[in-house]
């Protein structure tokens, strides 16, 4: 029997009826971001995925998936949602055929996937004329009868399948993001949850901001091939696990020394040792951005060559000078701008948070092998 996964990856997807612009792509990022919040406090797995049968789906695992919910997204400037918008059906280009409107593409999901079809919404910024201004998601199904009544026979006129049972997986979500002052909105909201999640914690909100919606933006514009499932959650979708990454990242900066613990045994020149303090105040909120490929494998490699030191004697700018020496060739290939203060700053933060497996953990304030 075919998993929910491959079927998800081998049934063809819809062409899309029309370019989509930079600033609905990036709405739709956005509150894909806003719904990853929401799924984390939720659910003990997911994965968001971008621009795949739909603008946003939600997927109840990102190994092993059996249910799924289809979001919409659309904006509009002013005014709100009639029937009509929303079951109106344009000409295709060649005017030979109507496209499908927009309940008959989200009425399309539950006939792909009708086993696996949680729920399907259309989601806007703006609110629909015949749902409750105050409401935040509402089932079409609990609108008025009279409404409801007419919601199915409009959507029975396109998707003859369609039925009062299978309509009720029908879902409006009032979008709680504006459309042009969202960043400022959804940055309160990654406030709340890393709270929620670690706390009252010192961190820099618009590096880790702009680490995450960045990855939203490059999964929801990826237009390269997807094969399998595991293509699909590297390239289109954000999981649960990779969020607990970024919040990693905020336990391990707190952990991380401040420059005045440590700068005494540098024994570097007073130059040097000022702009070493100015990288390494830089480089704390980079380092941060656990998604930055190019930090990652010099990280890596730098952890690789203080596991092979352990036990190695030397004061920490030996050991920083000796360790540059081994990786430099390989680092400034791999960062093109990289310079060597900065790459010395990313050698002590990994000296400051190093453990014996290799793993960055529980920081040290200095290597095992210094004095106090």
């Amino acid at each position: 029997m075919t998993s929910f996964a491959d079927k998800l990856v081998q049934t063809p997807r819809r062409e899309k009826s029309g370019e989509t612009s930079y600033e609905r792509y990036d709405y739709q990022a956005s509150w894909g971001l806003a719904l990853i919040f929401e799924s984390h406090d939720q659910l003990d797995d997911y994965a968001i995925a971008f621009e795949f049968h739909d603008d946003v789906v939600r997927l109840n695992s990102s190994s092993a998936p059996t249910q799924a919910r289809f979001y919409q997204v659309k904006t509009r400037l002013s005014g709100y949602w009639t029937l009509t918008d929303l079951s109106k059906r344009k000409k295709s280009k060649d005017g030979t055929s109507l496209l499908p409107s927009f309940i008959g593409k989200m009425y399309d999901n539950y006939e792909l996937f009708p086993d696996e079809t949680e729920r399907m919404s259309f989601v806007s910024n703006l609110p629909c004329k015949f749902v409750a201004t105050a409401t935040t998601v509402c089932c079409f199904a609990d609108c008025s009868t009279e409404d409801f009544a007419k919601f199915l026979v409009k959507l029975k006129s396109e998707r003859p399948s369609a039925n009062e049972t299978t309509a009720k997986l029908m879902h409006f979500v009032r979008a709680d993001l504006s459309l042009h002052d969202t960043s400022a909105h959804l940055k309160g909201i990654m406030q709340e949850f890393v709270t929620r999640q670690v706390g009252t914690v010192s961190y820099s909100p618009d590096t880790l901001y702009r680490t995450i919606i960045e990855e939203c933006r490059t999964k929801s514009k990826y237009t390269g091939s997807i094969n399998s499932f595991v293509d699909l959650i590297k390239h289109k979708a954000v999981t649960k696990g990779q969020v607990n990454e970024w919040l990693s990242q905020i336990r391990l900066n707190l952990a991380v020394p401040e420059w005045s613990d440590f700068s005494g045994d540098l024994a570097y020149g007073a130059i040097e040792k000022a702009d070493l303090a100015k990288q390494w105040r830089i480089y704390r909120t980079l380092a941060l951005g656990a998604s930055n490929e190019a930090i990652n494998r010099v990280r890596t490699r730098i952890r690789a060559e203080l596991s092979s030191m352990k036990n190695s004697p030397l004061p920490l700018s030996p050991l920083v000078d000796d360790i540059l020496g081994k990786i430099w060739s390989f680092a400034h290939i791999t960062i093109s701008d990289l310079s060597l203060g900065r790459a010395k700053v990313m050698i002590i933060y990994e000296v400051m948070t190093y453990d014996t497996s290799g793993d960055v953990q529980e920081a040290n304030t200095k290597p095992s092998d210094q004095k106090s």
